[in-house]
């Protein structure tokens, strides 16, 4: 039922209670009858209903106002819905296209919701797969097992990488592995199954291409150029191709060795820093360039690139050592640069002869050209205008960490000039040294190895903690004294608060999708629990509109106490929704005072045998002198939902009890019921009004009043609890704190 479909009810209820009320009115204009004493009775007893409609339809009123605040809580969580339908699109489609097939059952592994892939794997549209039942593509001689993994999976186990023979519709049967996790509500109950579908024709096809693939690698190894080999953790050579030893010229129980001296890994240095690191997963690879003087050796300069080869579960960690010949390309630079020289010296010879030969001459008088200071210095004011109109960051640092060049978006991060900056490290400008020690370790690598580095750091700036993605860069320093390195960071701020809002998103959507179905299931518990006894009054009613002139004054009476006794009812549960709502609010204040407890206790038995005399007699058990500090309002509330739910179970012939003890600092009531008991799924349940569950024929009519009697337990501090045997009845024990004294809460 909707929230629409309730109020349209309410509407529909206050009108009949309006047209009833009416014709009460008329009721009151008969003639009067003969004997004085009789008509006396008949216009109290008018009275009586009269009153009793006028009680109910303000009681009906104050019902709509709650239903109105309730419709206007549904429309913006419906608003809600809206602002998340685009992220849960994007989900969807993920769901929809990814490359393993994917698919949602219930319990019994009947098909709710298929991917593509999975679709494709069993030859059927996504569409026409919903309903079915995932068993009928097991092969037959597999459904038993299936049937009993099954039952495991009802039971909330997982399964994982389980081998199953799949049989499509018109196509040959495929081995698969299935993995599947269940789904369970709040109570832990399987509610639906999800399963991966993944191909292990296809993952075998591929483990066969590899193994073709790795003898293919094998041989092109053994056949390559360059020299390769794989070094342990310690620089011990493991194994290496033909090429290798070639190039270096020695036997093979002396290639070891030499390798590790040529790499210098027997000793201390830079070198075997690196190598260490790499090993450690600092870095991920480093190149050298060598020269080479064994006497047998066929190279004299070598490029040595060392790589980390990612280590996995079965096999220890490693590295891949390749070896280039630059020989040739270290003979011709060197050419090269020679054959510069001596052009540059013959070409300032010509120029001192071409100068001597010439008679001095004045210089006209123009204006001189731009010395090269000058133009660098334009060229340097050209590139910071352009670099500090850009957001992200650009760092210039030389191998001491000072800072040669700062863009102006860096240097307001910190909330700096960019004048501040330059000459100066980070030390001197007091940023964080946990971040800023990070950078001086990949600078002094960059400068070493030549090769950039990419990664993420968190950065403490003006506008706070930021992350940013960086990369770092080798630079030939253009004054020669070593080298620099450039740094660009950028701001992924926006990009991980995009995937917090998206998750945000999605636990809004939950919550909105478990407060919707609160809503429903709150409209239906609260129809249930008043359409009996409106049902009630309008019957008695119209036998009383119907039938003036009754058989005996005790009838007519009769009808009216039922009226009274049912619109009493609606007013009490109108009294706990609005009381319900305080306490989820935290609105109530505790009224606490001194109690007789004893005394309150035989009073509201009284008063309950008083208005419903047919019902079981209750008996009341318990010490003589029993008082403390509680709130009387609520204690009775509670005692009387617990009573009145009692009677519904006990048998007619059967008393029930209202048992008090008084025990250190503590107050306990206990009220059995001699019925029939109830499982224990309903006692988990039944202090739950709007449980999926809690609306079975074992609750109907007291959910409200039990999920009040909880809530009031649990304001005052207390615990309650359900103790229940089959045909021997259910025992309600509350327990509340008895202290001394208490002030009352603000």
């Amino acid at each position: 039922m909707t929230a629409e479909t309730f109020d349209q009810e309410i509407i529909l209820s206050l009108r009949r209670v309006e047209t009833l009320w009416q014709q009460a009115q008329e009721s009151l204009k008969l003639p009067a009858p003969e004997s004085p004493h009789r008509e006396k009775s008949q216009n109290q007893q008018q009275h009586l209903l009269l009153e009793s409609l006028t009680e109910l339809f303000h009681s009906l009123q104050e019902l709509q106002f709650a239903a109105g605040e309730l419709r206007q809580q549904n429309d913006k969580l419906t608003q809600s819905q809206i602002a998340l339908e685009a992220e849960r699109q994007r989900y969807r489609e993920l769901f929809e296209f990814a490359p393993d097939g994917y698919l949602v059952t219930n319990p019994d592994a009947i098909i709710v919701e298929a991917n593509q892939a999975a679709a494709h794997s069993l030859n059927f549209s996504p569409e026409r797969l919903v309903g079915k039942s995932f068993a009928v593509f097991v092969a037959p001689q597999e459904r038993r097992d299936f049937y009993y993994k099954l039952s495991q999976l009802q039971q909330g186990e997982s399964i994982n990488n389980w081998p199953v023979q799949i049989q499509p519709r018109g196509d040959t049967s495929f081995l698969a592995s299935l993995t599947v996790a269940p789904v369970q509500n709040p109570s832990g109950q399987v509610i639906g199954l999800r399963w991966r579908l993944q191909d292990l024709t296809i993952a075998r096809y591929k483990d066969s291409m590899q193994s073709h693939l790795h003898s293919r690698l094998d041989s092109i190894v053994n056949r390559t150029v360059i020299g390769l080999g794989f070094l342990d953790h310690q620089g011990n050579l493991l194994e290496s191709n033909p090429k290798l030893q070639a190039m270096v010229g020695c036997p093979a129980e002396e290639l070891a060795p030499t390798l590790m001296r040529w790499m210098n890994l027997d000793k201390p240095g830079m070198e075997s820093a690196m190598f260490r690191q790499l090993i450690a997963g600092e870095r991920h690879s480093y190149q050298l360039e060598k020269p080479f003087h064994h006497p047998d050796s066929t190279i004299e300069w070598g490029r040595l690139t060392v790589a980390l080869v990612q280590e996995t579960s079965d096999e220890p960690i490693s590295a891949l050592c390749i070896l280039e010949d630059i020989s040739e390309q270290k003979r011709l630079k060197t050419e090269q640069q020679a054959a510069i020289r001596q052009q540059q010296a013959i070409q300032q010879q010509q120029a001192v002869k071409q100068a001597a030969s010439q008679p001095e001459k004045k210089p006209p008088a123009t204006p001189s050209p731009p010395t090269p200071d000058t133009s660098v210095e334009q060229l340097g004011q050209l590139l910071n205008g352009i670099l500090s109109n850009s957001s992200d960051f650009f760092l210039l640092c030389d191998r001491t960490g000072k800072y040669v060049y700062v863009n102006q978006a860096a240097a307001q991060a910190w909330g700096l000039s960019q004048k501040d900056c330059i000459g100066k490290t980070w030390h001197d400008l007091k940023l964080s040294t946990e971040q800023m020690k990070q950078l001086d370790i990949q600078r002094d690598i960059v400068l070493t190895t030549g090769q950039s580095i990419s990664d993420e750091i968190t950065l403490t700036t003006v506008e706070g903690v930021k992350d940013y993605e960086y990369t770092m860069t080798c630079l030939d320093y253009l004054e020669g004294d070593g080298g620099a390195v450039v740094i660009t960071f950028k701001d992924l701020s926006e990009q991980k608060q995009a995937r917090v809002a998206a998750s945000e998103a999605m636990a809004k959507e939950a919550e909105y999708r478990a407060l919707k179905s609160q809503v429903d299931r709150f409209a239906s518990v609260v129809t249930k629990e008043l359409r009996d006894p409106l049902n009630k009054i309008f019957s008695h009613a119209k036998y009383l509109e119907n039938n003036p002139d009754f058989d005996t004054q005790n009838n007519h009476l009769y009808y009216i106490q039922r009226i009274q006794g049912n619109a009493h009812r609606i007013n009490q549960l109108l009294n706990d929704l609005l009381l319900i709502k305080k306490i989820e609010a935290k609105q109530l204040r505790l009224n606490l005072t001194e109690l007789d407890f004893t005394q309150l206790c035989q009073e509201l038995i009284a008063q309950l045998q008083e208005r419903t005399p047919s019902n079981p007699q209750i008996s009341f058990v318990g010490s003589e002198s029993c008082s403390g500090v509680g709130d009387e309002r609520l204690l009775r509330r509670m005692l009387t939902n617990l009573l009145i739910s009692a009677w519904r179970y006990a048998p007619e012939d059967n008393p029930i009890k209202l048992e008090l003890l008084c025990q250190d600092e503590k107050v306990v009531f206990r009220i059995p019921d001699f019925g029939s008991g109830m499982p224990e799924s309903e006692q988990n349940i039944l202090f739950n009004a709007f449980d999926a569950k809690s609306h079975g024929d074992a609750v109907t009519g007291s959910s409200l009043g039990l999920m009040l009697v909880k809530h009031c337990v649990e304001v005052q501090g207390g615990a309650i609890a359900v103790e229940s045997q089959a045909e021997a009845g259910s025992t309600v024990t509350i327990t509340l704190p008895l202290p001394q004294a208490r002030e009352e809460n603000p």
